[in-house]
Parts: C-alpha cells; structure tokens; sequence
C-alpha cells in the first residue's frame, strides 16, 4: 500500500492545522493562567488586609467597651463619695452626742 504524494500532502496540512489549532488552545489557556494567578496573588493581598482590618476592629471594641464603662465607674466614684460623706457626718454626729 503506497501513499500517494496527493494522500502525503493531505495528511501533513492535516496535520499541520491540527498543531496550529493545538498552539492557539495552548496560548488561550496560558493567558488563563496568568489571570489565575493574578486573582491568587489579589486574593493574598486581600486576605492580608483583612486580617489587618480585624485586628483594628478588635482594637476598636476594646476601646468602645473601655468608654463604654467610664460613666459605670464615675457613677461608682460618686457614690462612693456621698456613702463616704453620710458615714462620715453620721460619725460626726455620734461623736458630737458621745462628746456633750
């Protein structure tokens, strides 16, 4: 069984259009891959301000929570200061009575 010049032609173009297909679906996807790796080196940024972000939001709840409390403890300070008062002039006022 001979191949015919004509026939040897036929396959190499054949062949020849299926490597240059081959090349256009290699470069097409060499392209894509260069986008994945652009979205992965965004995603990693990404995920790096996002925990910087949290920190800075724990911070702030700390800070929210301390400001939060301050009128609790000057409420606390100034009872305090009128229980401390009272026991005092009620000291005082005994020991005027013990005193006369």
């Amino acid at each position: 069984m001979a191949v015919t010049l004509e026939e040897a032609a036929n396959a190499a173009t054949e062949a020849l259009q299926s490597a240059k297909s081959a090349h256009k679906r290699i470069d097409a996807l060499d392209a894509e891959v260069k986008d994945v790796r652009a979205l992965a080196n965004a995603v990693g940024r990404l995920d790096e301000k996002v925990g910087g972000m949290r920190e800075d939001i724990t911070e702030l709840k700390a800070g929210v929570k301390e400001l939060t409390n301050q009128p609790g403890e000057r409420w606390d300070a100034v009872i305090k200061a009128a229980i401390s008062g009272l026991v005092g002039a009620l000291i005082g006022a005994v020991m005027a009575l013990v005193l006369k």
